[in-house]
Order: C-alpha cells, then structure tokens, then sequence
C-alpha cells in the first residue's frame, strides 16, 4: 500500500504538469507572432520590455552564436538618447536636419548679399554722386596769361577730367589740372567719377585777353589850318598829336569842340565859332589829358562886307597826256570850299589859312579834240568858267 501510495502522488504531479503545459500552450496562441525557437519565448508578457533587442544569430566576437547553444545572456535595456537611430528613414532624416543646417548656411549667404554694402565682394551699392567744387579760378575772372591752373575739391578717390584730360587728385581730395585758354571766353567743364560710377559736373568762365602793347610814345603837338574865316559859321581846324588815346579840348568864349587821340596818337578837329565878332581875333586855347597846351588866334571876317576876295585860274586849258588833266589855283577865304566841276571830270578843295586854293582836275572820259567848260565856284559865291580840249598827244596831232 507504501508504493501504492506513492503512485496515487507520482500520477498526480503528473497530471498537474501536463495540465500546465497545456494552460502554458494556450497562453502562447493568444501573443504576437513569435518564433517559436527564440530562448525568450518563455518571458512573460507583461515581464517583456518593449525595448528589448531581438537577439540574432550573428557570429559574436567569441565566435559562438546566440542560439540555444551558446550561453545565455541577459537582455538589454538601451537607455534613450538623442542620438539618432541607425534607421534608413531616420538618416533621412537626419539628412532633412543636415539640409536644415545648410539652410542656416543659406541664410548666411543671404547675409553675405547683405555685405554687399559691406564685407562682401560684390560693389556697394552707393547711388550717391561725389561732391565737386572749384575753388580757384573764380567764374567770369580774366586772365592775361594763355595757360592756368585749375583747381578744387572732390570726394577722395573719385577722379576728374576735363574732357580727354585728368587731374591730378591727393587723398584728401584735393584736385588740379593744367588747361591752355583761346582767346576770348571759355567754358571750363569738370567730370568727377567715384568708385560707383556716379558722377558729378561743374563749370566755371574765364576769358583770356592778350596784353596790348603799350603805343608808341606821342609828344603832344598842335596846329591851326586857317586863322580865319568869312564861311557861315566861321570855323577852322586844329590838328596834331599827343599819347595815344588822350583827351584834347579846343576851347574859346565862342565856341568849342573835343576829341580823342587814335591809336598811333594824332588828332584833328574843327571847331567852329558862330558868335565870333567879325573883325576881332578871339583867343583859342588847345590842352591835352596829358599835359599839352597851346593858345592860338582866330578872325572872323564875316560874309558879304566887302572883305571876300575869290580869284580863280587856270594853268593849262588843254593837254595830250593819256589822262588829259588841268591845274586851277586862286584865292577865297581861309577855309572856303572851291568846286572844280564839268562832264568829264571834277573836283573839290579848300582855301587854306592864308587864303590860298589850288586843285588838280582830271578828265579820263574827255574826247579828243573836243571843247568843253570847267566851271570853278566858291562857296561864298564866287565863280568863274574855264574851257579845256583833249588834243590827244602825239597821235592827235
């Protein structure tokens, strides 16, 4: 009954263990799909990390595997980090934050953009024209001399030209440029460029005049032509000379003039005087701006009183010469004009101060051998009639 006993146990352990291993294969259905052979199917499920690493049958640097036959080792937790995992779509992600790096970088390129103004190697993007200033010469300033110097301000390293011609510009700004000048009015034009190719224009006028040589030296001179006069109104006539552009006055209680020296220094005037008594010689005085001064007298004989003296004469009445001409010559009063007139030729003159007239008339158009009249009359009315033939010289004859 001992043994019998210990049967009735044994059958009854034994029953229990089948009845666990039946519970533990129903258990089994019910949990994901597991390969059956992994040592870790054993582990209960909610014993199971979800982090635990499913074990490989990678040879391990012992050369054995993880398979049922090697020692069995415990499963690992892997702490997290932040490291990213060895996962092909998180290294594309990681990849996704790399270009998200170089879009930061991008960022700093546009920076660079920025630096255009500043650090970067592209020009400064400057609109601004440079300052441009002419100090010296001064517009509308006369010069003497044919070449000058201009000079000025501008922004330092700009550059400025007149025309195909540079300056010379310093640090500081500070230009000058050398320019020949014409004669009359010039227009100096300025160009200043800076580093941007702005640019700025200034102008300024100059006249260049050449220096006049100083005229020669006059001595002041002065000479009467007549004394006196019986015209209406008397005149008569001062000449001479004194330094080129001289004031001259030709003054009297009855009557007056004025005139001024030309450029070789001479001088004439007539000057009359119609309140002069007739008979009584008047006092004419003649002064210079440069110091002359000469006093002469004047008579006015007077018109119809019995004093007009005119005589006219003739000197040849005929000629042969190519030109045929003729000579009159006589008396009138100091200044009196004399006409010598006729269809072919005529002439005028002027009693002088000693009332004595003489005049050389030609006749170009006179022909031969034909007589015709020369009448000779004074402005005071005397007159006279003449006749002259052209004999034709020598072949006239």
């Amino acid at each position: 009954m001992k043994h019998k006993g210990a049967f009735t146990v044994f059958a009854a352990a034994f029953a229990m263990v089948l009845l666990g291993g039946l519970a533990l294969a129903q258990v089994g259905i019910l949990r994901p799909e597991t390969p059956t052979d992994s040592p870790n199917v054993m582990a209960a499920a909610d014993e199971r990390p979800d982090s635990i690493v499913e074990p490989t049958n990678e040879v391990k640097a012992d050369g054995k595997t993880d398979g049922t036959d090697g020692p069995k080792e415990t499963p690992k937790t892997e702490e997290p980090t932040d490291e990213p995992k060895d996962d092909p779509k998180d290294e594309s992600k990681v990849d996704e934050g790399n270009k998200g790096d170089e879009g930061t970088k991008g960022d700093e390129g546009t920076k660079g953009d920025e630096g255009e103004g500043g650090d970067g190697s592209e020009k400064p993007d400057d609109s601004t024209p440079p300052r441009l200033k002419i100090l010296h010469p001064e517009d509308g300033q006369v010069f003497h001399e044919k070449t000058i110097a201009f000079e000025g301000l501008t922004e330092p390293g700009a550059k400025v030209t007149a025309g195909r011609y540079e300056a010379v510009v310093n640090n500081d700004g500070v230009w000058r440029i050398v320019l020949v000048l014409s004669v009359g009015r010039n227009v100096a034009t300025f160009t200043a460029t800076d580093a941007a190719g702005n640019t700025t224009q200034a102008s300024v006028v100059v006249v260049y005049e050449q220096e006049k040589p100083e005229p020669p030296s006059r001595e002041f001179t002065a000479n009467q032509k007549y004394g006196k006069s019986s015209a209406t109104p008397p005149y008569d006539v001062f000449w001479g000379t004194a330094q080129a552009g001289a004031k001259i006055w030709i003054g009297s209680a009855f009557g007056s003039s004025k005139v001024t020296a030309d450029a070789k220094g001479n001088w004439e005037a007539k000057v009359t005087f119609p309140e002069s008594p007739v008979g009584k010689a008047i006092r004419v005085v003649v002064e210079s701006s440069d110091g002359g001064r000469k006093v002469f007298e004047f008579v006015n004989k007077g018109n119809g009183d019995g004093q007009h003296d005119f005589t006219a004469n003739q000197s040849y009445g005929s000629c042969g010469e190519d030109v045929p001409y003729d000579v009159f010559y006589g008396r009138a009063d100091a200044g009196e004009r004399i006409w010598v007139e006729s269809k072919y030729g005529s002439g005028v003159t002027e009693a002088n101060a000693e009332g004595r007239w003489e005049i050389r008339v030609n006749f170009p158009e006179a022909p031969v051998g034909k007589v015709f009249e020369v009448v000779v009359e004074a402005k005071h009315g005397g007159r006279k009639v003449f006749t002259f033939v052209h004999t034709g010289g020598e072949d006239g004859k």
